[in-house]
């Protein structure tokens, strides 16, 4: 039996679409559809019902899914009692991460953890929070550091740390010289915002609402995938924009934008991320150890 089927079942049980697995997986839809119809073709049943309703398990494809499902499970155990069994921790761990804690909080994390477990390979996998929590959902990757509270009931989170959205503007733009703290007159000026699906952009707009504002009400000049992006866009003159208060800190030491320290920062966290069925791996435990000891 190859795993690698029923990986592939599972995730067209559960996303109901062909498609959909094979962006999980990294692979093509033709790919995915050989492997379903291989694995039928060894169980000699049809596993799913093509109808008008979409893609359902039949009475065997349910009882597969529920058996892989297990069988995936008791794989993952077995490698880490495998792993268990040498002198010390190993294996591979993968860190999804959002693109700020990615950039300036995790590369630390890996150094202190590798200074314990220099036999485990890691590597740090930096999207939005929203694809960084799919792809955990998806066991792409083992862990997620995000900035946002997941709301899924098959993750558990805790908070990790916290940081701040800090207010950054060209170097010459009036905001840097106005006196006094007036959110009032930020809708007056073009921002720049990262993108849909970013948990700066999903703090900045729970914060608007908290003033009576939406996003819609500002004047949006560009949307933008990155926050090193989003600096270098403010530094061009393009806008003003909400940023992580750790990346804003060396852009505007290095004379880049301007930080507008009389409008008050917003306040955000950062969040430790696993599957609960996964939690107690010893990779993932053994990580999470080293963060909230």
């Amino acid at each position: 039996m190859n795993l690698n089927k029923l990986d592939a079942f599972v995730l067209v049980v559960e996303k109901g679409s062909f498609s959909e697995a094979a962006t999980a997986l990294n692979s093509s839809q033709p790919a995915i559809s050989l492997k379903i119809k291989s694995l039928e073709e060894e169980l000699g049943l049809p596993l799913l019902d093509r109808g008008i309703a979409g893609i359902q398990p039949t009475a065997a494809g349910t009882l597969v899914y529920q058996a892989a499902k297990e069988l995936r499970r008791r794989w993952q155990k077995l490698e880490d009692d495998l792993h268990g069994l040498q002198d010390t921790l190993t294996g591979n761990l993968t860190i999804g991460a959002s693109t700020i804690p990615g950039t300036y909080l995790v590369p630390g994390l890996v150094k202190a953890f590798r200074d314990h477990f220099p036999n485990v390979e890691v590597s740090i996998d930096i999207n939005d929070s929203e694809d960084s929590l799919k792809k955990l959902l998806d066991q792409q990757v083992d862990i997620a550091i995000v900035g946002m509270k997941p709301a899924s009931l098959k993750l558990n989170s805790r908070q990790l740390t916290n940081d701040s959205l800090v207010l950054i503007t060209p170097n010459d733009h009036p905001l840097v010289h106005t006196a006094e703290s007036d959110f009032s007159q930020l809708p007056h000026y073009e921002f720049v915002v990262r993108e849909s699906g970013s948990g700066t952009r999903k703090r900045m707009e729970e914060f608007l609402a908290g003033h009576g504002f939406e996003l819609s009400d500002l004047k949006i000049g560009l949307s933008i995938g990155s926050t090193e992006g989003v600096i270098a866009a403010v530094e061009a003159g393009l806008g003003i924009s909400f940023i992580s208060k750790l990346a804003a800190l060396p852009a505007v030491k290095a004379g880049r934008v301007q930080m507008v320290e009389n409008i008050d920062p917003i306040q955000r966290s950062f969040y430790f991320t696993t599957l609960k069925e996964a939690e107690n791996r010893p990779l993932i435990k053994e990580f999470a150890n080293l963060l909230f000891k």
